[in-house]
């Protein structure tokens, strides 16, 4: 990536609003602040996924994911759900939920 700040050292601002950037040995440095308030990160997929296993399918360009009673199948690059299977489980007779152990 192209240095367009000529700089060694950058400092970012607790909000990520500005950022500090200087040389070393240099007198004086430069502040930039933030024109845009953009944020790229965009939640795809919504879903708890705390226990869920993934299994990637690199010749297929996608990736399963397995919740407690459900595969779910998504494409590798526009992470969109192209599958789901569900599976009946057996109904637990202990205090543990049954659930998806491996592929």
């Amino acid at each position: 990536m192209y240095n367009y700040m000529n700089c060694n050292q950058t400092m970012f601002g607790k909000r990520v609003r500005f950022c500090v950037t200087y040389k070393t040995n240099m007198r004086s440095f430069d502040v930039y602040r933030r024109k845009y308030q953009q944020n790229y990160k965009v939640p795809v997929n919504l879903d708890n996924l705390e226990g869920a296993n993934l299994l990637e399918l690199e010749h297929q360009n996608q990736f399963i994911v397995t919740m407690r009673d459900k595969v779910t199948f998504y494409d590798m690059n526009t992470f969109k759900e192209v599958a789901s299977l569900p599976i009946s489980l057996f109904k637990s007779e202990t205090r543990e939920i049954t659930q998806v152990l491996a592929i």
